[in-house]
């Protein structure tokens, strides 16, 4: 299985580290990039189903001690793209407007 990275989920990615690392430490950044490859490879190992469904098509894992969430969408049968990484402190309203 093929994942891709939206540029949006790049873009909140790059935000989450950078909250990280103003306001905790190495130790909660190398606990997302943990949580985020161990979903990619279960992704890759065909486990889409076992994640939380969101919307028919998108489904979510909690991520980095449960304070972020990421969001993807399996495009085909070959690929799943990553869509967002959400941030669980902001308002979920703002998920809509990141997924559109």
């Amino acid at each position: 299985m093929q994942i891709e990275f939206s540029k949006i989920a790049q873009l909140t990615l790059r935000n989450q580290i950078e909250f990280l690392e103003m306001t905790w430490t190495n130790k909660q950044i190398v606990s997302l990039l943990q949580d985020v490859n161990k979903v990619t490879l279960d992704l890759k190992n065909g486990k889409f189903n076992q994640f939380q469904r969101y919307s028919k098509d998108i489904r979510s894992a909690l991520i980095g001690k449960k304070h972020a969430r990421m969001y993807f969408r399996k495009e085909n049968e070959n690929k799943i793209r990553i869509l967002l990484f959400f941030d669980m402190r902001q308002n979920p309203e703002k998920i809509i407007d990141l997924l559109r």
